[in-house]
């Protein structure tokens, strides 16, 4: 069973008083995560880039890790909460 860690980025927008969150990008690496957290920020109030560590074969995945934000991100227990568009 592979371990796999995948990093991600995820724009968030105010939406009548709350930071919605959007689409989930997932990237090779923490480098191109943050280049496109960098990207996304272009058009939104906040972007969180994230790792997820875990076994994708039995989609057994752990808490994400926090490694940046920018703008307006919800807490972690807010995120949890949060509304999200996730697409493949």
């Amino acid at each position: 069973m592979a371990r796999k860690t995948i990093y991600c980025a995820q724009g968030f927008w105010l939406r009548r008083g709350r930071l919605v969150g959007g689409v989930v990008h997932q990237f090779l690496n923490e480098e191109r995560a943050r280049a496109g957290a960098e990207a996304l920020l272009t058009g939104c109030e906040g972007v969180a880039v994230f790792s997820l560590e875990g076994h994708p074969d039995e989609d057994l995945w752990e808490e994400p890790r926090m490694i940046a934000t920018f703008g307006a991100v919800p807490g972690l227990s807010e995120a949890a909460d949060a509304p999200t568009d996730y697409a493949a």
